[in-house]
C-alpha cells in the first residue's frame, strides 16, 4: 500500500473526498439523532461525550431499528413517520429510551477506537484489520473530530490502486482461490422466512448480512443492515419486516430507484476483479458460487482488507 504510506487519518479519502463528517451528542434525544443520519444519509456517526469532553461510541441506524424490533415483536407496529412510531411506543410504555446514550452501540459488535490525524492510512488500515473493525473517528490535535473513517471508504480508495502499488498488483493477479478467500461458513436463510428473522439472526451472529437461498438452495438474493437505509423517516417500511423474504425482496425492488443485484464471485476469479466488482457495486460482502449458483462461500469486506494490508507481504510463487 505504497500510496496509502503517503496520506494521513485527516486526509479525504478518494473517492469519498466530499464527505461531511458529523456527530451527534450522548444526551441528544433518539429522534434527533436519527434525523442527522437521514438527513446527511448515513448509517451512523459518533458520540460526543459533552461532560467527558471526548468521543466514546457509535450512534447508528441499526441500534433504533434493532431496538424498536425488540419491542413490536409481539405487538402491532403503528404507522405513521419514524416520530410518530416512537411517540406511539413510547405512549404505551414500551419505549422508554429517549437518549442517544440509551441505545447507542447497543448490538455492541465491536470495539470503538480512535485514532490522531497524523496516523498513516496503512497504520490505520492495519489497525482496522487487526480489530475487525467497520470504520474509526479521526480527532486532530485539538481532539476535534476532522474524519470518520470507514472499512468501504478504504476499500474504495485501494480498488483505484492496481497498477500502481506493487504489492497489490501482484496480489490481484492470483485467484481468490490461490489467496485462500471464501472458504469462511456461508450464513443463509430460505426465502421463505420472514425479514423480521433474518434481521434477528444478524443481530444475534453480529454480521452485517446474510444470503438468502430458495428451497434448492440457489442464491436469490441479500438482506442486509444496509436495508435499513430505506426506512427513511417511514415507520411504515418496518411492516416488511413482517413479510416473507421473496415478498421482502420484491418489495425492496420497487422502493428503489437501483435495485439491488446479488453480486457473486467464483474461485478462479482474479483478487483484483472481486475488490473491484465490490467496489463498483459498493456492497460489503460478495458471495462465491459454483456454475449451478449454489453457495460455496463468502467474502467479507474484514477479508479483503486483511488481503490488502498484508499484499506485500504475500510470496506469489506460494
Amino acid at each position: 500500500m505504497e500510496l496509502l504510506q503517503t496520506l494521513n487519518a485527516s486526509s479525504p479519502l478518494f473517492p469519498n473526498d466530499q464527505s461531511k463528517v458529523v456527530f451527534v451528542k450522548k444526551e441528544d434525544p433518539i429522534e434527533k439523532g436519527f434525523k442527522l443520519l437521514i438527513d446527511n444519509n448515513i448509517l451512523s456517526a459518533p458520540v460526543y461525550d459533552e461532560k467527558e469532553k471526548k468521543y466514546v461510541s457509535f450512534f447508528s441506524m441499526i441500534d433504533l431499528i434493532y431496538e424498536i424490533l425488540e419491542i413490536v415483536e409481539t405487538e402491532s407496529l403503528p404507522q405513521g413517520d419514524i416520530s410518530t412510531v416512537l411517540t406511539n411506543l413510547t405512549g404505551k410504555n414500551l419505549f422508554n429510551k429517549h437518549r442517544v446514550m440509551d441505545i447507542a452501540n447497543i448490538s455492541k459488535r465491536e470495539p470503538f477506537i480512535v485514532v490522531g490525524s497524523d496516523m498513516m492510512l496503512d497504520q490505520v488500515a492495519r489497525l482496522m484489520s487487526k480489530n475487525k473493525i467497520h470504520r474509526v473517528a479521526v480527532l486532530d490535535q485539538r481532539g476535534e473530530l476532522c474524519n470518520v473513517i470507514s472499512l468501504s471508504r478504504i476499500i474504495e480508495c485501494t480498488a483505484q490502486l492496481f497498477g500502481v502499488d506493487n504489492g497489490l498488483t501482484t496480489a490481484g493477479e492470483r485467484t481468490i482461490g490461490q489467496l485462500n478467500l471464501g472458504c469462511h461458513e456461508v450464513i443463509s436463510i430460505c426465502n421463505e422466512k420472514t425479514a423480521l428473522e433474518a434481521f434477528k439472526t444478524i443481530a444475534r451472529l453480529g454480521i452485517s448480512g446474510i444470503a438468502i437461498t430458495n428451497k434448492e438452495g440457489a442464491l436469490c438474493g441479500v438482506i442486509s443492515d444496509h436495508d435499513l437505509n430505506l426506512i427513511k423517516s417511514h415507520g411504515q417500511y418496518l411492516s416488511l419486516l413482517y413479510q416473507p423474504l421473496y415478498e421482502y425482496l420484491d418489495a425492496m425492488k420497487s422502493l428503489t430507484q437501483s435495485p439491488k443485484e446479488v453480486i457473486t464471485c467464483k474461485y478462479n476469479d482474479k483478487f483484483k476483479d472481486v475488490v473491484q466488482k465490490v467496489s463498483e457495486n459498493k456492497i460489503h460482502r460478495i458471495f462465491v458460487v459454483d456454475d449451478n449458483n449454489k453457495l460455496i462461500g463468502v467474502i467479507s469486506l474484514l477479508d479483503i482488507l486483511e488481503q490488502i494490508v498484508w499484499s506485500q507481504r504475500q510470496n506469489p510463487q506460494q
